[in-house]
């Protein structure tokens, strides 16, 4: 049968419609076009590509037409975008897109299915040590460090213990892992899995590249964009092996690669900045769509500021009647809603936009059973909601604004949806009939969680927050991995809820627990302290101050004159309520001369402190104290 002949798939036809729709972008296609023409020796030929902007600037349609005009070159290619949140997953990916192609990486996979099981058999065991799964895939603590011993345990919890405690703990995890796994291979494979996969990854990529170009697409966001770029580097520098020149690498971002991290391979690479449409780009787009009144394109290029989601958004409704034109103060999401004629599409469009992703089971428990197929395939053809490997999403720029208006315009239709799913994603979470201790280690139970805490936050962030701080504790014990994604997902709550304690916490959450990453082991302490202080648990919180007190002690005794740590001193007091001191330490560093970024520092902290802890006397005293000095 001619292939021809198939039948299209709705991803085939959604796929067609917004290549035919594209405008601009010539030159940056004229360049990727004349990349791949020229010989690999030839000095002009770079080998990676990187499409930067702000969001809805069309990062993601320009990396399709790339993907067009090498499919069109019979060169192989994959895609990769935000879904994929560790570097192992994204070589998973890839390796399953080339498969699909025809292509198997045999090597890389068959390790990578080895790691996969393993990693299931170990996060789902109900006799692993506690903490241990901030072990897998990460190296053991060294007990033969000084601040180690006053560290978290393992990643996984904030208490304070000693070298013995430390040694003692690590040990476990070690005989443990012995007892599981007694080949040494997938040992160091699940301890080490980036380092084991990637020299796998490349070489059999490598052998593909060899005979056909490969051409690998990053889509990233601000979460694995800073990840991508390091293992990026890593094999420019030649880390995990030698890779085939005839692999291109397109990573599109917001904010292009640091120049001065990439300096040394600048000649290699070329940057692609985008910018909004021109107005003639603009004209050009919407006329290819069919909207031609002057009056219309000029409300459209006045309301989108030439951003070209949005213009593809208000497109999508054609507005070409007289009376659907109204005024420029308008958001462009007004716009859309006002020239959707479908009082039910109009009102999915905006629902739909309060779920984290969708898929046609979540459209049912917006609307209806019966309508759900019907507007589920309208949304899937919008230009603003993309399809991922876990559902479907919208576009942050049109997500933004959506989320708003809906906020806005009905307060209490926002709380009953978020509500409605809130209580639909906690009945997934107990259709699983997990044992309480396999919980918090099965993929599917986390994810559902994340959904419940995501729409209580949002539906009552003052009801609901307390319980969330609590459910962090029990998942920085278990799951520190999963404690970094229930951070996230607080402060994403707290900016679309418009609630600055909600964002605060997530922030707060996920700072602490890079400090503890980066070995900034007493703000980390500190931020846990916060927390128990929240939940009305000062003892706790102090037992987190002690040691943060103390390293803070010691460094001021190495270096007086930094102020910042100084500072720092004097807050982990104020929260430990040694007010006495506190005092003294903050009125010690403004009489010595404390610079005036240190103080600027030390107020914002205080400001943040506030935020959580509004009614604190002392901290709203020296608040004041510290901004009349800066002033």
């Amino acid at each position: 049968m001619n292939t021809q002949d198939k039948p299209k798939s709705l991803q085939d036809i959604v796929k067609q419609r917004q290549q035919s729709n594209f405008v601009g972008r010539e030159d940056q296609m004229n360049r990727f076009r004349h990349n791949l023409a020229l010989p690999l020796e030839d000095n002009r030929r770079c080998f990676l590509f990187n499409v930067s902007g702000q969001g809805g600037v069309g990062k993601t349609t320009l990396l399709r037409q790339f993907r067009k005009i090498a499919d069109e070159a019979k060169m192989i290619s994959a895609y990769v975008d935000e879904a994929e949140k560790t570097i192992p997953e994204v070589m998973g990916h890839v390796a399953e897109e080339l498969e699909q192609q025809g292509y198997k990486l045999t090597q890389f996979s068959d390790r990578y299915k080895v790691y996969c099981q393993k990693c299931q058999e170990l996060e789902t065991d109900p006799d692993a040590p506690q903490g241990f799964s901030a072990f897998v895939g990460k190296t053991v603590v060294k007990t033969g460090v000084r601040l180690a011993r006053l560290a978290p345990l393992g990643g996984a919890v904030f208490d304070v213990v000693d070298g013995d405690a430390l040694a003692t703990q690590a040990g476990e995890w070690a005989s443990y892992l012995a007892k599981k796994i007694t080949n040494k291979d997938e040992v160091h494979l699940v301890k080490e899995p980036k380092e084991v996969l990637t020299p796998l990854f490349l070489q059999d990529i490598s052998k593909i590249a060899d005979k056909t170009p490969v051409i690998l697409f990053f889509d990233t966001s601000e979460r694995t964009g800073e990840l991508l770029d390091n293992w990026l580097r890593e094999i420019f520098e030649n880390q995990h092996g030698k890779v085939s020149a005839n692999i291109l690498i397109i990573i599109a971002s917001r904010q292009e690669l640091e120049k001065n991290d990439w300096a040394s391979y600048e000649g290699l690479i070329v940057r692609l900045p985008l910018e909004p449409f021109t107005e003639e780009e603009a004209q050009q787009y919407l006329t290819r769509k069919g909207i031609t009144d002057k009056h219309i394109i000029e409300v459209i290029l006045n309301l989108t500021g030439n951003l070209p989601l949005l213009i593809e958004m208000l497109a999508d409704a054609h507005p070409n009647h007289p009376n659907q034109v109204i005024e420029p103060s308008n958001s462009a999401v007004k716009s859309f809603l006002r020239w959707i004629d479908d009082p039910k599409r109009r009102q999915v469009v905006l629902d739909a936009a309060i779920p984290r992703c969708l898929n046609r089971d979540v459209i049912a428990k917006l609307r209806t059973e019966e309508e759900a197929d019907e507007l589920f395939t309208w949304l899937k053809e919008t230009s603003f909601v993309n399809e991922r490997s876990d559902g479907w999403v919208y576009h942050d720029v049109v997500k933004t604004q959506m989320l708003c208006h809906k906020r806005l315009s009905s307060p209490q239709g926002w709380a009953d949806i978020h509500g409605k799913l809130a209580e639909y994603y906690d009945s997934l979470r107990n259709d699983l009939q997990l044992e309480e201790e396999n919980k918090q280690r099965d993929p599917s139970w986390q994810s559902h969680t994340l959904n419940v805490l995501y729409h209580k936050l949002c539906q009552s962030p003052q009801k609901n927050l307390l319980v969330a701080l609590n459910e962090f504790l029990t998942a920085l014990k278990n799951q520190p991995i999963f404690a970094q994604q229930y951070a996230a997902v607080m402060f994403q709550a707290g900016k679309d809820v418009d609630s600055a304690e909600v964002k605060y916490w997530g922030k707060q959450l996920a700072s602490g627990l890079k400090a503890y990453k980066e070995k900034r082991y007493e703000d980390a302490m500190y931020n846990q302290a916060l927390v128990y202080l929240a939940l009305k648990q000062p003892a706790k919180a102090r037992t987190c101050l002690v040691p943060a007190i103390k390293l803070a002690t010691e460094h001021c005794k190495k270096d007086a004159k930094d102020w910042q740590n100084a500072f720092n001193l004097a807050l982990y007091c104020l929260a430990a309520q040694y007010a006495q001191q506190a005092d003294h330490l903050y009125h010690y560093a403004l009489s010595k001369g404390a610079s005036s970024e240190s103080i600027g520092k030390a107020i914002q902290d205080l400001n943040d402190f506030l935020t959580v802890f509004p009614d604190h006397v002392q901290a709203t005293s020296i608040q004041q104290l510290l901004q009349s000095l800066s002033n």
